[in-house]
């Protein structure tokens, strides 16, 4: 098993250099900031996530991502934010490292109507181990690994480069006075995103190697119906010749969550492109008037060839969310608010 899994990480090393794909997470609708610069600080006051994800536990070795991100509102229309994310494949044989800076604009904003853009720049470092792999030819079929093997490794282990991204995002709410109506609220967010905008070489086989440019699109929504908030959403995601669609949604009782969604390869809902189904439980726990807790977490059932080996994915996803806090709020108290938009009270901890 662990040859398998040696030639496994030594493929993706290798299609890496011209098929790069980023880190994927299950909980999009949690982790915006990573997705979609345009969404710094789309909602009020300030926000800290933290994202874990373990993805084939039972397979020798580590593929492991942990993402750390806060949001603020600024002053004048302005949005800041800072993520941070460590990528682990193969018992830290390949490590991927980065470290962004967000900022946004509002053009737009209206009582019930927002629209941002934004943008990133940050610094990625890659680094392989080439040491602590093994190859067939390390192994004796009785003895085990004895042999030295002749794989020569490339000059270089370690690849770092700046990276830049932009996006977009609209948003628009409802509120209904008139009780009769089977919705009494909803909120409506549509975006769309660019990463690696400048291709950077991503040169840990070649100089030549870049990093393809990655696009999404997606769209999530809030609707209040008696006491039960209902969250469907969708994301379509293509990098190369890699693509990935997810759709789903989330029900809201207070304080607990729970969800159901499905990725696939294609917005096609064919057998044969079948990836996975994501459930996912959470809550939501109020810590002060203007603050909340939220913590969700979620299981991949892999549906692919992988499943029987692979026994599905975990992810944890935490947020703490300041609603009256913001970046140089004393300057803002002498200018007016950045912002008339305010997010429909039902919603708080759950835009």
């Amino acid at each position: 098993m662990r040859k398998i899994f040696n030639l496994i990480v030594i493929t993706v090393i290798f299609c890496s250099s011209v098929r790069a794909q980023d880190p994927n997470f299950s909980q999009f609708y949690n982790n915006p900031v990573y997705y979609n610069p345009g969404m710094v600080a789309i909602d009020n006051g300030m926000k800290l996530r933290a994202n874990i994800r373990s993805l084939w536990t039972p397979i020798p070795g580590r593929f492991n991502t942990s993402l750390v991100s806060v949001e603020s509102e600024a002053i004048r229309n302005v949005g800041l934010g800072i993520l941070a994310y460590s990528d682990v494949e193969g018992e830290g044989k390949l490590r991927s490292s980065a470290a962004n800076v967000y900022y946004s604009y509002r053009p737009i904003d209206k009582k019930n109507l927002v629209f941002q853009v934004g943008f990133s720049g940050g610094i990625v470092n890659k680094s392989v181990d080439w040491n602590r792999f093994t190859f067939s030819d390390n192994y004796d079929e009785v003895l085990g690994n004895v042999y030295t093997s002749a794989f020569i490794p490339p000059g270089f282990n370690t690849a770092t480069y700046a990276d830049f991204g932009a996006g977009f995002a609209l948003r628009f709410n409802k509120k209904r006075n008139n009780t009769r109506k089977i919705i009494r609220m909803f909120t409506l967010t549509i975006g769309g995103a660019g990463h690696h905008l400048t291709q950077p070489i991503d040169a840990l086989l070649g100089d030549d190697a870049r990093l393809p440019i990655k696009l999404n699109v997606h769209t999530t929504a809030n609707l209040l119906i008696g006491e039960t908030i209902y969250s469907p959403g969708f994301i379509f995601e293509r990098q190369a010749y890699f693509q990935t669609f997810t759709i789903g949604g989330s029900v809201a009782i207070k304080p607990f969550i729970a969800g159901f969604w499905f990725r696939n390869q294609s917005f096609l809902m064919t057998g044969r492109k079948y990836d996975s189904f994501v459930v996912s439980l959470g809550g939501n726990i109020p810590v002060s008037r203007a603050s909340t807790f939220r913590v969700t977490y979620s299981f991949d059932l892999t549906m692919s060839k992988l499943s029987s080996a692979s026994k599905g994915s975990h992810e944890l996803n935490l947020l703490v969310n300041f609603d009256d806090m913001r970046i140089f709020k004393n300057i803002e108290k002498r200018n007016k608010s950045r912002r008339k938009y305010k997010c429909p009270p039902d919603f708080k901890g759950f835009e």
